[in-house]
This record gives C-alpha cells, sequence and structure tokens, in this order.
C-alpha cells in the first residue's frame, strides 16, 4: 500500500550513477522530472531504479525552480518530500518528518538532520527544533499551506531559490522545524560528470541567484554590481595566461552572471 506522501525529483544527466538510490521510494508514490532528457531516458531510469513513477521532461534545462513548480501542481497528498537524487534517507525517517508535522498545526516544513557517511546516528531525547531555514535538499512539505506562500520563484534558476522561499516563509506565521531523529545523507558534489561547462554554468547562476536574490529583498547596491563586475574583468585576463584555470572560471562565471541578471533587471 502507497503512503500517503508523495516524492518529487528533478533529474539532470549529471544524476545517472545515483538512479539506483530512487529504490529507496518503492513504498510511495514518486513523480520524477528530467531536464534535458533523451529519447530513452524514461525506459533507462525505470531499468535502474526499479520503482513505478509518474514522470515528466523538457527537452532543455528550465531550471530547478520551474521543474519543482511544475511537480508541485501534480501533487495530490497532504504532504510531499522535496529531496534530491543523490540523497539518502530511509523510510522510517520519512514517517518521522510526517510525524513532526503534527508538532504544531502552524508547520509548513520538517527537515532531517544530515550526518556525514559511516556517521553514528544518536538518538536525541529532544524531538524537534524549530529553524528559521532548512537545508531544502530533503524536507517534507505541506501542500496546504503551501498552496497559500507559494512554491520556488521562477525567476531562479539552480541557486537561491531556496533561501528566498525560506525567506517568504519567515514572513509568515508559518514555522520549518528539524526532526532530529530523522536522518538523511546528501552525496551532494559526486557527479559523475564533471566539466568546465558545467562549472560555469553552476557558478553563473549561484551569481546570478545572489543578485536576484538581493533585488527582491531589496538589498540590491548597483556599485556593488559595478565593482564586481570591474574585478571579475581585470583579473580573468591573468589568471588565464598564468594557467590559473579555477579563478579564471570564477572570473568569466562571475561576468556572465552578472550580465543575466543586468538584462533581468533591465526587461523588469
Amino acid at each position: 500500500m502507497k503512503s500517503d506522501i508523495t516524492i518529487i525529483i528533478t533529474l539532470y544527466r549529471t544524476h545517472e550513477d545515483k538512479l539506483k538510490l530512487l529504490s529507496q521510494y518503492k513504498d510511495f508514490k514518486v513523480i520524477i522530472f528530467e531536464q534535458a532528457a533523451k529519447i530513452n531516458s524514461k525506459s533507462k531510469i525505470k531499468k535502474i531504479s526499479r520503482i513505478k513513477f509518474d514522470y515528466y521532461s523538457s527537452s532543455k534545462n528550465i531550471g530547478l525552480s520551474k521543474s519543482s513548480n511544475f511537480l508541485f501542481s501534480k501533487v495530490n497528498s497532504k504532504y510531499f518530500l522535496f529531496t534530491q537524487p543523490d540523497v539518502i534517507i530511509e523510510k522510517k525517517s520519512i514517517m518521522l518528518l510526517k510525524k513532526g508535522m503534527s508538532y504544531s498545526k502552524d508547520i509548513i516544513f520538517a527537515g532531517p538532520k544530515f550526518i556525514k557517511n559511516n556517521e553514528i546516528k544518536k538518538k536525541q531525547k529532544k524531538k524537534y527544533i524549530i529553524r528559521k531555514k532548512l537545508d531544502a535538499s530533503c524536507m517534507l512539505c505541506d501542500k496546504k499551506k503551501l498552496n497559500k506562500t507559494g512554491f520556488f520563484d521562477k525567476d531562479f534558476f539552480l541557486y537561491w531559490e531556496d533561501i528566498y522561499l525560506m525567506k517568504k516563509v519567515q514572513q509568515t506565521n508559518f514555522k520549518m522545524i528539524q526532526v532530529l531523529n530523522s536522518f538523511a545523507n546528501h552525496q551532494g558534489g559526486q557527479s559523475s560528470e564533471k566539466n568546465l561547462y558545467l562549472n560555469l554554468i553552476r557558478n553563473l547562476n549561484f551569481k546570478y541567484g545572489e543578485y536576484l536574490f538581493e533585488y527582491k529583498t531589496n538589498k540590491l547596491r548597483k556599485l556593488k554590481i559595478i565593482r564586481q563586475f570591474l574585478q571579475s574583468l581585470l583579473f580573468f585576463l591573468p589568471n588565464f595566461f598564468v594557467l590559473r584555470i579555477d579563478r579564471a572560471l570564477i572570473n568569466i562565471s562571475n561576468l556572465f552572471g552578472i550580465l543575466k541578471f543586468i538584462i533581468f533587471y533591465l526587461k523588469n
């Protein structure tokens, strides 16, 4: 019998070696959105994960915010677990998150305690802690309450959307809790596909998200934009010619991220 909790996950090509982890959700309804999907993607996911799931996809990368909002619109259960393909969490911990939702009628998000590989799961006497923010890579969400606040802001692409979401929640009467006896492990940073282009895209969108967050929270300083743009431009060529590739990549990422924000700003 399936649980009344829905699991929603966005997949990227870089998650191919994590597909087998989806089997941990065999007792739940699972909805998947795949970015830049290939023709045989769905069958490949099914073969490796060995679970049933509802599948949606896009031919290009539309960003985490838009794909997550789409998945949110497909949820019919009271709760849903928003998580990442490289997060490991047992069914017991998911059910403890659900139990944590009854701690208060105002709880909108419940998150687990994240532990490292081989770290001992120490049982805590205190069950819950109210938090101002949670690690959004895995959190149980109340669908009805999120209908009132809205989920992710569609203008964010890959980073800062969770920070802005929790900023919105902080301005309401809703609360976020961490369930101390619910455990998860996030294997982030172990992607099977690492190259300069992917790092450029990630760093670019991190810088774009930073300025977008400041813009939406009325903390944007134009002087900061000019200073960081000129600094990045000034240091890019020296770093590139002395083969400090990592630093040069950050410089060029910042330049493109700032330009992307400026285009957004001028359009709005």
